[in-house]
């Protein structure tokens, strides 16, 4: 999405401008509304060296789940590599569309650090929104694996290819263990962190963009 490289605004364009402008307000106001510290509280479960295995394990996961997502999207990229984002884009952009539509404010030269920092501190809402939706009440091996499996591929609805929406089922199912082992608070912690692990990728991302 580079804007200041071409005259006319595609569809695509419009579509991740729409986007970043409603999902920055959101995280905004969340920040505003004196309720996002009542998720921070689930870090308190990362105690003595449980910080340690968290940031091990996040990054670990990480290169696990990237991994994956690059040996199925080989394997049959037409159908793995597949976007609905290609579905608007021009032939031009159709090359590079498929991807989360909500992170494309990275992309907004100027805007791109502050987007940044406020998914960052929005990250413990986030990630405890998605594990009461995905984790919560599921015990048994069968509907753990089912729910890990929708938590990947729920990510293609924002653009994911379907290969990485796969390959996401594996932090899914990371997360599920993490919730056996310590109920909802436990799996939210280690989702942020693992969040957090993805956002620090991007920030080094930005800063090789920064001029030199």
């Amino acid at each position: 999405m580079h804007f200041c490289q071409t005259e006319r605004v595609t569809v695509f364009e419009v579509l991740g401008l729409a986007v970043t402008a409603v999902l920055t307000v959101n995280l905004t106001l969340n920040l505003r509304s004196g309720t996002l510290w009542r998720d921070y509280k689930a870090l308190r479960v990362l105690k003595r060296g449980r910080w340690f295995w968290a940031l091990l394990g996040g990054w670990a996961v990480l290169l696990v789940v990237v991994a994956v997502g690059l040996v199925l999207y080989n394997i049959w990229p037409k159908v793995m590599g597949f976007s609905w984002l290609v579905l608007v884009a021009t032939p031009e952009e159709a090359p590079h569309a498929g991807g989360n539509i909500l992170v494309k404010g990275l992309q907004i030269p100027g805007f791109a650090w502050i987007f940044l920092a406020l998914f960052a501190a929005n990250v413990p809402r986030l990630a405890m929104n998605e594990e009461l939706a995905f984790r919560k009440g599921y015990k048994k091996p069968g509907p753990i694996a089912l729910q890990s499996v929708k938590f990947g591929l729920i990510h293609t609805l924002v653009g994911v290819p379907i290969a990485f929406g796969l390959a996401l089922s594996i932090a899914g199912g990371w997360f599920a263990y993490q919730y056996l082992k310590g109920g909802v608070r436990r799996s939210a912690a280690y989702h942020s962190i693992h969040n957090w692990t993805l956002l620090t990728w991007a920030a080094i991302w930005l800063a090789r963009l920064l001029p030199t």
